[in-house]
């Protein structure tokens, strides 16, 4: 009898630590606290930025400034020459999350759709890596078939790196639209026209000075479109 009781006292013993470890309840209602680790959240391959120029919530230039003018209407912004003789070009830009920042990343995609008015192939092109009107990369094409890569530091251009030379594209551009894209690969950055690599590229990736992106034209009624920005996750 005297072994049977001790037997059922182990059993018990068992039972209960076994409850505690657990975190089950009893009928009575009340509960164990139990402490669970928490999920650490995935990270995402990419971040993405896009402009459909549907509103002004990113707060692009508007209005005229100096021999141009800027408007955003139908899904699209425009620049417009006010002054026909001007030898300036026209700058827009804006900044960009700190999440997208350009020189963070071993990888990222830049890519905007641009047009000329009634057909003509604009002198225009996207800005990336904008700190202000003196500090920027451009790439460029105009109507006689021609791109241009630049790199421009308080107002200088490099001698060799991205000079900023008009040289022939050679690929068609398109009276109608043409699609510019920058993307970084490592250490390398390449350039695209409508999908192909221009000739000059690519170009060893240097720093830039800002994180910006945006527009510059010489040509009125110049239209751009589905501006989008994208970025890898991983660090430099």
């Amino acid at each position: 009898m005297m072994r049977f009781a001790l037997i059922l006292g182990i059993l018990f013993g068992l039972l209960h630590e076994s409850q505690a470890q657990v975190g089950v309840y009893s009928a009575s209602g009340s509960w164990v606290h139990v402490k669970i680790k928490a999920k650490t959240p995935g990270t995402a391959t990419n971040r993405s930025f896009t402009e459909d120029f549907s509103d002004n919530r990113n707060r692009w230039l508007i209005g005229r400034r100096g021999a141009y003018a800027f408007d955003m209407s139908q899904n699209t912004y425009r620049i417009y020459k006010q002054a026909s003789d001007s030898p300036a070009s026209a700058f827009s830009y804006i900044s960009i999350p700190t999440a997208l920042n350009l020189n963070k990343v071993d990888t990222f995609m830049v890519q905007v759709e641009l047009a000329g008015p009634s057909g003509i192939i604009p002198d225009a092109g996207l800005l990336i890596g904008v700190k202000d009107s003196l500090n920027y990369c451009h790439f460029r094409i105009n109507n006689k078939n021609q791109v241009s890569v630049k790199y421009v530091i308080n107002g200088l251009s490099y001698t060799i790196y991205m000079r900023g030379d008009y040289v022939p594209a050679g690929i068609p551009l398109s009276a109608t639209k043409n699609t510019l894209t920058v993307r970084r690969k490592g250490e390398q950055i390449h350039f695209y026209l409508n999908g192909r690599e221009i000739p000059t590229s690519p170009y060893q990736f240097r720093q830039y000075q800002g994180n910006g992106i945006g527009f510059v034209s010489t040509t009125d009624g110049t239209t751009f479109r589905n501006l989008t920005v994208s970025v890898g996750t991983t660090s430099r």
